[in-house]
């Protein structure tokens, strides 16, 4: 049975979707069977993976998936090991469906729910969420057994982290009594700012126990992926995965104990 991994803080431009893409495409390339769901709006996910726009997935989507508690049917496949569910814009009428149309008893399990239909099939499931504390965050965070919390080394991310722990503790609370916070992945990292090295430092020193060894910094090559696919050609190429790689190994360790 695939191990949930949600992704998340409800700050954006912290590097959730670049983290759950590498994530899943290192996973993948190990051998393991994954299953990335785009779970944003914004469709970052599913744009980077298939490097198509998110609107050539209208109605086949995670929104269509969850409202039909079966994603079989929406599921693209970006390589033999690694399938994507995809989002678009329409996935923004989440809350809207959820709180009209679902009974409250099942709110915050809609996810869940969809998962558990193809759970058996993969090793791993990542979901990207939102940067809100909307449906589509508090539904990942409740499907997960895991949450990886993505937390860029600024200010803003750094007083979000408190209150997304908070979520995630309520979430074990009153939903899913099986989910662990897996750790605080530090992204975006530029070591040549005094406020970039304090904050990691604050991080590590408040959270201590929960935050990964391995320190995301920022590599232009990574962010050229998205715009050329993910690839292991060239020594620019080798290095900015090679700190994914370093996280997935973490990960790994941490979601098996």
């Amino acid at each position: 049975m695939g191990k949930v991994i949600s992704v998340g803080l409800q700050k954006g431009g912290v590097g959730k979707s670049t983290t759950t893409g590498l994530t899943s495409y290192i996973l993948a390339h190990q051998g393991f069977r994954v299953l990335a769901v785009d779970f944003d709006s914004q469709g970052n996910l599913t744009q980077f993976l298939t490097r198509r726009s998110p609107y050539d997935f209208v109605h086949k989507t995670s929104l269509e998936a969850c409202k039909e508690r079966n994603p079989k049917p929406y599921v693209y496949a970006v390589s033999d090991r690694l399938d994507l569910l995809p989002a678009e814009d329409f996935l923004s009428q989440f809350d809207k469906w959820l709180y009209t149309e679902v009974p409250v008893s099942k709110q915050m399990t809609i996810l869940q729910d969809t998962l558990d239909t193809v759970k058996d099939d993969y090793d791993f499931i990542l979901i990207d969420l939102p940067p809100n504390l909307g449906g589509l965050t508090l539904n990942g965070v409740c499907a997960s057994d895991y949450c990886v919390v993505v937390c860029q080394s600024e200010p803003f991310a750094y007083d979000a982290l408190d209150r997304y722990m908070e979520i995630v503790q309520a979430a074990q609370e009153r939903v899913n009594s099986n989910i662990r916070i897996a750790g605080i992945l530090i992204s975006l990292l530029d070591a040549r700012t005094a406020i970039g090295n304090y904050i990691t430092e604050r991080v590590k020193e408040e959270y201590e126990g929960f935050v990964f060894n391995t320190v995301i910094r920022r590599k232009s090559r990574i962010i050229e992926f998205s715009v050329e696919g993910i690839q292991i050609k060239s020594k620019a190429d080798r290095e900015a995965l090679a700190m994914y790689e370093e996280f997935v190994e973490e990960l790994k360790k941490r979601v098996s104990e």
